[in-house]
């Protein structure tokens, strides 16, 4: 599912497609101007989908091959951990005229990695996105749309040694490898990390007779994240030096379920 979504579904894929219905919308309105506009619904829903984080180095500093060449030899003792997890959320949208004007916050689990030395490492992540979207093509009971997200997130990365052992004190300014030879008993690391996500979605409204204008919805979207700005981490609130780039990537699929309402009308 991941390859094919993420062959179709390429950051310069999502915004063409965006643009090829933004320019349909206005065409198909001059066709139908004998036909009232139907205006999109608002939306209310929780969602549930892939996700996906470019983790190739940060698993470059649990692998630490350098430390092999140490006399005697080291190792950080952790695993590399998965790119690709589950992200469940809530989130909504309003229509000004033809605009879809929401937003989302996100969680993400990407799970856990324990190795044969007893070391266990975790990642997560929450992220809050803002979004703008067009109604491009609207019917009584659905709505296509191409949107754009933009906001901010966080990674908490947590270290776990079965034995204990050393960890550095709160009042430390360390760097990135500091953290990972000397976890202690738990450490937490937290990125941050900025977030642009454009994509597609279609959702549909489960009416119960042509005169309710409330009802289920149900819906997917089709995303691409794109993270521009460098994850930089902390470590209890302090500054940690030589942290690697993190962030979210790749195409990811959700599907909705929620709460929807429309009005009829014309802007």
């Amino acid at each position: 599912m991941h390859t094919f979504v993420s062959s179709i579904m390429s950051s310069r894929g999502v915004a063409a497609i965006a643009l090829v219905l933004a320019a349909v919308a206005p065409a198909r309105a001059q066709t139908t101007t004998s036909i009232p506009a139907v205006a999109p619904f608002s939306n209310v829903f929780i969602s549930v989908g892939t996700f996906y984080v470019d983790a190739t180095r940060l698993n470059e500093r649990f692998a630490r091959s350098d430390l092999l060449l140490l006399v005697p030899p080291k190792r950080t003792g952790f695993d590399a951990i998965a790119n690709h997890g589950y992200a469940t959320g809530i989130g909504g949208y309003f229509p000004y005229g033809r605009v879809l004007i929401g937003g989302e916050f996100q969680y993400a689990d990407l799970g856990s990695e324990s190795s044969p030395t007893g070391k266990t490492n975790q990642l997560r992540t929450t992220y809050f996105l803002g979004q703008v979207g067009f109604a491009a093509w609207t019917g009584w009971r659905f709505t296509l749309y191409p949107i754009i997200g933009v906001g901010a997130g966080n990674l908490t990365l947590t270290l776990k040694d079965r034995t204990g052992g050393a960890s550095l004190p709160a009042s430390a300014n360390p760097t990135f490898d500091d953290v990972v030879l000397a976890p202690g008993a738990k450490s937490d690391m937290t990125g941050f990390y900025v977030l642009v996500q454009p994509g597609i979605g279609f959702d549909y409204l489960l009416l119960r007779n042509e005169k309710d204008h409330v009802g289920i919805s149900l819906g997917v979207r089709v995303t691409t994240a794109i993270s521009p700005h460098r994850t930089t981490w902390k470590y209890m609130g302090n500054e940690v030096f030589g942290g690697p780039d993190a962030g979210p990537t790749s195409s990811s699929i959700r599907l909705s379920l929620g709460i929807g309402g429309f009005r009829i009308g014309g802007k």
